[in-house]
């Protein structure tokens, strides 16, 4: 089931943020295996990031295997954050305006 991830941090900055996706990047691919795409920026006071994944096991994973411990090497915690998830019925992309 394709699920897509709201995350709201109102304790993180986009500073905060670019140093969380560094960390990410050594320990692998961004976004990473089972995730469809990654959106971030600044929404209602706090740092949103919405995530589409191509199920909640993959999500799950790579929170406990590569987030968590990226969060820890910046110095930072979800701990503030607010989540939520919905099942995707539809992804649509189109193509470039040229």
């Amino acid at each position: 089931m394709t699920t897509c991830l709201i995350v709201d941090n109102a304790d993180e900055t986009r500073e905060q943020f670019e140093r969380v996706m560094e960390h990410l990047a050594e320990s692998g691919p961004v976004p990473p295996a089972g995730a469809k795409v990654l959106i971030a920026g600044p929404a209602d006071g706090a740092w949103r990031v919405i995530s589409v994944w191509d199920s909640p096991d993959a999500m799950q994973r790579f929170f406990g295997e590569r987030l968590a411990p990226a969060y820890g090497k910046a110095g930072l915690s979800l701990d503030g954050a607010s989540r939520s998830t919905f099942e995707v019925h539809t992804v649509a992309q189109g193509g470039e305006a040229g």
